[in-house]
């Protein structure tokens, strides 16, 4: 080989060295920017107008979710259907995606008379099927997904079960969670429009179990299933969340089932509180909480304080004011600790030689007068000289004040008054003089 070729191939692997690691960098770097900007939170379904009483409200699982979301201050992608006369104020700072329907998805609220058991009756339908299809590239990509089906065919949830991951995510092993409010998928119509419960699972949530998958049901749907079939579908799920409203939720994860239990408030209406467990659970789960469930629960409770005229918009404020009022108790506590360990114990362990002197002092006092001019200590001068602690001490103090007081008592029955007078008299002289 010449001196001419074994100068050119130095310069030959230096620039592919360059050129690798240019490469390198830039895919590393693409690759942390996608990470960087990934959604947090994806949330697919209809809004709906409730009407309760002959007034409108804005309702659906995903306004709530909405709600939750911007209470922990959590920027979402939000795909929803809705029509001309919808209100999405709920959903200002996220991401909004809107499919244009003919009508937006209505429900119309009635109770009881004997409690505030809920029916429902659909009076108008969209004309639309929310599907994977109609979610922005980049949200497909959140690192959680949350849907909320409210009738048979407003959602197609089983096409996001199906969807395959980016070859990126495969490779580094990132799963993405999907949480699934199932009660919609769990309804049927009649003629009339009436909501009605189906009493096994549907087909439609069947297709849209799987190890990525987390649904969330009240045990209105689940109650009357036969005894096992929660356990055998969670087997096929990444578990399974059982609301059981003022008594808590259970969570199912294959054959064990954990009891959550309840945050006990004053409830004033229930609707939204499936919605915004389900929210808080997921949420919680995704940022590695110790207890989701316990968080959930807390959320929960905020949304059945309120009364469904405002919701969900007091939820978030219901949200936003407990969470500070828990931190605030947190802080005082945190402050008391303190000062009990600086300020308290110290002076506490100051004092306690004083306090024992007088607790002494105060014994044989008592003792002059419970065992008479013999100066011998009493029950109680032993007790307090004795005592490991003040309230040992001020116990036996108090053993003898009684003997004292049944003293006194003693001397008014034989003598009268004037022979007590007298008697007294005799025993405070010597400690005058004394």
């Amino acid at each position: 080989m010449g001196p001419e070729r074994r100068q050119i191939l130095p310069a030959v692997s230096s620039a592919t060295g360059r050129l690798l690691l240019v490469c390198t960098v830039s895919v590393l770097g693409a690759v942390a920017l996608s990470e960087i900007f990934r959604p947090t939170l994806l949330l697919v379904g209809d809004v709906t107008v409730d009407v309760v009483d002959g007034k409108k409200a804005l309702g659906g699982a995903i306004s709530y979710a909405a709600a939750v979301a911007s209470a922990y201050g959590i920027r979402a992608c939000v795909v929803t259907a809705a029509g001309p006369d919808a209100d999405l104020s709920v959903f200002r700072g996220h991401d909004l995606h809107v499919i244009p329907t003919n009508r937006t998805l209505t429900f119309e609220h009635s109770y009881t008379w004997w409690g505030n058991k809920r029916r429902l009756r659909v009076t108008a339908t969209p004309n639309v099927t929310l599907t994977l299809a109609h979610v922005p590239l980049h949200c497909r990509r959140a690192r959680t997904v949350l849907l909320g089906p409210l009738t048979p065919d407003d959602l197609d949830a089983a096409s996001f079960i199906r969807h395959r991951q980016g070859l990126w995510d495969r490779a580094t092993g990132f799963r993405q969670a999907v949480g699934l409010m199932a009660q919609g998928q769990q309804r049927g119509l009649d003629a009339s429009g009436r909501v009605t419960a189906f009493r096994e699972p549907s087909s439609q949530l069947l297709e849209a179990l799987g190890p990525r998958t987390s649904v969330f049901l009240s045990d209105v749907e689940t109650d009357v299933w036969p005894p096992g079939l929660v356990n055998e579908l969670a087997s096929r799920s990444a578990r399974w969340l059982i609301t059981r409203g003022e008594f808590g939720a259970d969570e199912v994860v294959g054959n064990a089932t954990v009891h959550l239990p309840p945050e006990k408030v004053a409830a004033v209406d229930t609707n939204g509180a499936g919605d915004t467990f389900a929210t808080a659970y997921m949420l919680a789960m995704a940022r590695g909480a110790r207890s989701p469930g316990a968080v959930a629960n807390w959320v929960a409770s905020r949304a059945v304080m309120h009364d469904q005229a405002c919701k969900p918009h007091c939820v978030l404020e219901g949200i936003l004011l407990g969470s500070s009022y828990a931190q605030y108790r947190q802080w005082v506590r945190c402050q008391a600790d303190k000062a009990s360990r600086s300020v308290i114990e110290p002076l506490k362990a100051a004092l306690d030689p004083a306090t024992r002197r007088l607790q002494v002092a105060l014994a044989a006092l008592l003792s002059k007068y419970s065992a008479g001019k013999s100066g011998s200590a009493s029950a109680g001068s032993a007790g307090l000289s004795a005592a490991p602690s003040a309230v040992g001490g001020y116990a036996a103090a108090f053993n003898g004040t009684q003997q004292f007081l049944r003293h006194v008592a003693d001397q008014f029955r034989p003598n009268g008054t004037k022979g007590f007078l007298q008697q007294a008299f005799s025993r405070i002289r010597p400690i005058l003089h004394a």
